[in-house]
């Protein structure tokens, strides 16, 4: 998710011009006989490895070397869901019948289920306004067709209540089975149910709008039942997202005639319900690549087949964690085509579909909402790997500020400006690789997903529109990303990433998950190197397409790719909150050359990039490596050769690493 950065460039323009770090948060140093800065650093140690997921690797379910385990598994389910769309009542209600597949060796003697729309309840927790609703009304709970009862809440915590039934508590359910689930075997459930959507603004994902409704989370959805922690059902309250499992869906929408609806997936009944010119025109978008117009508000029945008052659309998506939809009589919809492949094999075609509404406040959108979603599906295959499915969906409305992402689908803010609609569906579609094919956890590790796609929406905007550049949001930089991060740390608001992201301070929550980690993945980029860390990163993402890895599953890919342990990098940027402040104190003659004294005036350790620029015009690089730091020095002198004189020294002139002052890294001969 992508939220509005307005706040943020706020905060980051009162924050000042002069980053210092906090004398409060940097050990009290002491000065030797010799001028030497001396004091006691903090030492990064190994990376904690939980009880669970040291049980994972005694299983084989996972490695240390980063790659799933030969006994690795991963949880099923297939939705048959029949939605309705009643705007005269603003009501939403559907019918779901779900098989769920045990592919665990463990026996299930309960489920766990979530039911996102109770968060809107009056009673329930949030971390955030909302507005409120009755939440998710249940008609009807069953297992292998039997109908369930509630149970009570209390007397079934006390464990007085035995039998079968469910119980709700906030927005999760658990349903206790009759017959406990066996390994690799299955059971069905039904539920009927039905909510109003809220008012935009509700809680920056989904909702509903003038004219129009986005329908994410809308659903009874089973939980995570993982090797690492079992059952993973936490509670949602309006801050981190989401984690889920891969599924078969099977959805038919049915909405008043002339509303269109978007969805995750693909029209299985275009036939049905589009006009032959409709039609024609989506093949058109296909052959030629164009952004062909496929239908707008004013076309009346022009783009319909179906006379009926009330149309049926209907979707499929196999192995996806969740389905969304969108639908409006004020849509309308674009379309066109990205080619995308693997190196050395013949592209696919990804279909392309654009809905937005003519305002001017989406003025962005009827130039490139199409177009830019193109982009972004065709660069992140180039720089992660193949986006592998047969459409993507780009919806404009109910947000706003920024964007949210569901499978094959994105749903953003009305922009008016198009280098920032442009940022934001590089963003929103970034996702569909991190956490749609990679299946995080992301309410636990919300800089897995966040994080992982800020960096890569830098990526795919360099190549497209250079950097740096003026315009478009200030997050969607490498260099915009350094400043946010470096100018909240500078003024002591760094924190530790591995915080819970339900549990992180609201005011910081984008900058740290978001800049802050693309910072630190620039930075394991500039240390080892683009190719070893470009492929590294790559082929962590590959082997975990479809599962559910934890951050030591990255730890560990990262290392075996680098060929090294990395752990001092790891506990100093996700297990503490260590800025990082390397200084040049000194350059001077002695009887070997010349001496620049390098002083690490920060918390975090690491390697230092040092040019120095002679009289002659040549630039000698130096690499201190970090081990100077993780024994515990303070301050480190370089000796170089007198001759040519030496007028400049400068530490990172590439600017690799996050370094919250600038301004001590350099020395010019006066």
């Amino acid at each position: 998710m992508a939220t509005s950065y307005r706040s943020i460039v706020a905060l980051f323009l009162a924050l000042g011009a002069a980053p210092v770090l906090p004398a409060q948060s940097r050990p009290a140093p002491t000065v030797t006989s010799d001028g030497i800065l001396q004091s006691k650093r903090p030492i990064p140690g190994s990376v904690y490895e939980s009880p669970g997921f040291t049980r994972a690797v005694l299983k084989g379910t996972r490695t240390r070397t980063g790659v799933p385990g030969p006994n690795n598994w991963v949880q099923h389910a297939r939705y048959k869901i029949d939605a309705k769309l009643d705007p005269a009542t603003n009501t939403v209600s559907g019918s779901e019948h779900v098989v769920y597949l045990n592919n665990s060796p463990d026996t299930l003697p309960y489920l766990m289920v979530h039911l996102y729309q109770n968060v809107f309840r009056p009673e329930s927790q949030r971390r955030d306004a909302a507005p409120i609703t009755d939440g998710i009304k249940l008609a009807r709970v069953a297992v292998e067709g039997v109908q369930l009862a509630q149970q009570n809440q209390s007397r079934r915590s006390r464990g007085s209540a035995n039998a079968a039934g469910y119980s709700v508590d906030g927005t999760v359910m658990r349903i206790a089975l009759a017959k406990p689930l066996m390994p690799h075997d299955s059971v069905s459930l039904d539920f009927a149910w039905s909510y109003n959507p809220a008012m935009t603004p509700s809680d920056g994902r989904e909702g509903r709008d003038d004219h129009l409704y986005f329908m994410g989370y809308w659903y009874p959805q089973i939980a995570v039942y993982d090797d690492v922690d079992g059952w993973v059902a936490d509670q949602y309250v309006l801050q981190a997202e989401f984690y889920m499992e891969p599924a078969d869906y099977d959805v038919t929408v049915t909405a008043p005639r002339g509303w269109v609806v978007g969805a995750t997936g693909s029209l299985q009944n275009a036939d049905a319900i589009l006009s032959s010119t409709a039609r024609a025109k989506l093949g058109e978008a296909r052959r030629s690549g164009k952004v062909v117009t496929i239908s707008t508000p004013s076309d009346g029945s022009a783009a319909f087949a179906n006379k009926a008052p009330m149309v049926t659309w209907h979707f499929t998506a196999p192995d996806l964690r969740d389905f969304a939809w969108g639908a409006s009589d004020r849509y309308v919809w674009d379309a066109t085509r990205a080619l995308v492949a693997d190196s050395g094999q013949k592209a696919d075609t990804v279909d392309i579909f654009s809905f937005y509404r003519i305002s001017p406040a989406a003025a962005a959108w009827a130039v490139g909402g199409a177009r830019y979603t193109r982009d972004a599906i065709e660069q992140l295959s180039a720089y992660l790997w193949k986006y592998p499915w047969p459409t993507m969906t780009s919806m404009e409305g109910v947000l706003t500020g920024g964007g949210m992402e569901y499978p094959r689908m994105t749903l953003m803010q009305p922009w008016a400006d198009t280098l920032s609609l442009a940022g934001d569906l590089m963003h929103e579609t970034g996702h569909m690789w991190f956490p749609m094919m990679v299946g995080s956890n992301e309410t636990r590790y919300t800089w897995m997903d966040e994080g992982f796609t800020q960096f890569d929406e830098a990526q795919g905007l360099r190549v497209l529109y250079g950097e740096p550049r003026k315009g478009g949001r200030i997050a969607d930089t490498e260099q915009g990303q350094r400043l946010l991060y470096t100018r909240t740390a500078a003024a002591g608001d760094d924190q530790v990433l591995m915080t819970r992201g339900d549990l992180f301070p609201p005011a910081t929550y984008n900058i740290m998950f978001y800049d802050k980690t693309a910072q630190v993945l620039a930075a394991l980029r500039g240390m080892l190197g683009e190719p070893t860390f470009h492929h590294a990163f790559r082929e962590y993402g590959k082997h975990w397409v479809g599962r559910h890895p934890y951050p030591n599953d990255f730890f560990n890919a990262l290392d075996a790719g680098a060929g090294q342990d990395l752990s001092w990098f790891w506990n100093t940027w996700f297990y503490n909150a260590w800025p990082l402040d390397q200084a040049i104190t000194s350059v001077t003659p002695d009887a070997n050359g010349v001496a620049i004294t390098i002083e690490d005036h920060g918390l975090a350790p690491m390697p230092v990039k040092l040019a120095v620029t002679r009289a002659d015009r040549t630039v000698q690089r130096i690499d201190i490596p970090v081990d100077v730091w993780l024994n515990g020095a303070r301050s480190y002198v370089a000796h170089v050769a007198a001759t040519p004189e030496v007028v400049r020294v400068e530490i990172d002139p590439d600017g690799l690493f996050p370094d919250i002052n600038r301004k001590n890294q350099l020395w010019v001969k006066q």
